[in-house]
């Protein structure tokens, strides 16, 4: 007859609720890597839909992209705070 081997570890099921849970502990999401036409066009967009609430005209995109990416806002969590680095404050 065969040995069997003893494990040092016990062997504990866990409820089905846990299991869910300790496996929802170990989910981290990463986040998302956007290149530079995504930051671009995401900036597009967000001023496209807020540069009314700022007073200013469409003209004025290119140099606030330049100014977002010299200052290392270009993140579009961030473009606000470039805007207020910027200079400039919503009006309405």
């Amino acid at each position: 007859m065969a040995k069997e081997k003893k494990s040092s570890q016990s062997n504990q099921e866990m409820s089905l609720e846990e299991a869910r849970a300790y496996r929802a502990s170990l989910y981290k999401p990463t986040p998302k890597v956007l290149n530079e036409e995504q930051k671009r066009e995401a900036f597009r967009i967000f001023w496209a839909s807020n540069k009314s609430k700022y007073g200013r005209s469409k003209s004025l995109e290119k140099a606030l992209w330049l100014h977002l990416k010299t200052i290392g806002m270009s993140s579009p969590d961030q473009f606000a705070q470039g805007l207020d680095n910027f200079g400039l404050k919503k009006v309405k």
